[in-house]
């Protein structure tokens, strides 16, 4: 008797009692959805790999997880606390893939509690070939110039050759890799720097590191010229004579700096004659020598020598 009043008091009315329980229901659902915060966070893929095979295709270097849980959990997880990944280790041949991303919790995401992780992408697909490793020419890449008067004479690279490895594909065609900007302006003497190399693709690496040493010898520009008209300048001329005509002009060329030929100013190149032998009038055959500014090498000069027309000047006033 008594089990029948129970069961006719849990049947009584039974709509309205499971309209309530379901209600019931919903407010608890609803109260934990409130307590539940959202966060967004970007973080890098890390891509497992077997020894022999790399990625030849591009593929995404971030991803994007969304984190849903409590507040006080999903707001003290730091970047270190999740690490999304592919893993490729269990294919053998080349050829395209789609794996998942999967994602390894530890620290605070791995904490009990009701976190939810969801990422995007969720699936990568890639492409696998065998890995290639080749030996190529470092190359000084250079901007800009050296300050006029100077001359970058060469560049020394150490090494002068590095190591790169990455897909067959990538790798066969490359013989150089070139260092980031060298600039050369302002250089007026030796230097000595140390500078990264540009990867000439981004699936290939450099195994030893991408840093290189560059020495470049700077030297001043040395120019060989030619100088005409120089004038024949006569000296030691006894006063008593005078020329019976007009010098010709003559030429010099020499080599010299840059800057010392930029420097250079009136009369400072010369072919000077020597008159002092001369003690009467008539002509003589006097050797001409240059006079150049220090610094100055002369390579020729014309004339070598000259015929002086000279008369005394009581000579002439006796005319």
């Amino acid at each position: 008797m008594r089990i029948e009043t129970i069961l006719k008091r849990i049947f009584n009315n039974w709509p309205a009692k499971v309209l309530s329980l379901a209600m019931a229901l919903l407010l608890l659902i609803f109260h934990d959805f409130t307590r539940l915060e959202e966060r967004f966070i970007t973080v890098p893929l890390e891509v497992r790999l077997s020894e022999e095979l790399v990625p030849a295709s591009a593929y995404p270097q971030q991803v994007r997880l969304r984190l849903r849980g409590e507040s006080e959990q999903v707001f003290r997880i730091v970047e270190d606390d999740l690490q999304p990944h592919i893993d490729l280790r269990r294919y053998s041949s080349e050829g395209e893939y789609r794996v998942p991303v999967m994602v390894q919790r530890s620290g605070i995401a791995a904490e009990p509690g009701t976190l939810e992780i969801s990422v995007e992408p969720e699936m990568i697909v890639i492409r696998l070939e065998e890995k290639a490793v080749k030996s190529v020419e470092v190359i000084a890449n250079t901007s800009g110039f050296v300050p006029g008067g100077y001359e970058l004479e060469r560049t020394i690279m150490t090494p002068s050759s590095v190591e790169i490895e990455g897909p067959r594909s990538r790798i066969e065609g490359l013989e150089q890799v070139r260092t980031e900007d060298v600039d050369l302006a302002n250089r007026r003497e030796d230097f000595t720097e140390r500078i990264r190399l540009v990867s000439p693709d981004p699936l290939v690496r450099f195994r030893g590191g991408n840093i290189v040493e560059i020495r470049g010898i700077v030297e001043e520009s040395v120019i060989l010229q030619t100088f005409e008209p120089v004038d024949l300048v006569v000296s030691a001329l006894d006063p008593r004579f005078s020329l019976e005509e007009e010098l010709p002009a003559g030429l010099i060329r020499a080599q010299a700096r840059q800057v010392d030929i930029e420097a250079l100013g009136p009369g400072d190149l010369q072919l000077a004659i020597d008159a002092s032998p001369v003690s009467e009038s008539g002509v003589i055959r006097l050797p001409v020598r240059p006079v150049v500014p220090a610094g100055f090498v002369v390579l020729r000069y014309e004339p070598t020598s000259i015929q002086l027309a000279v008369r005394e000047q009581a000579e002439r006033e006796e005319e």
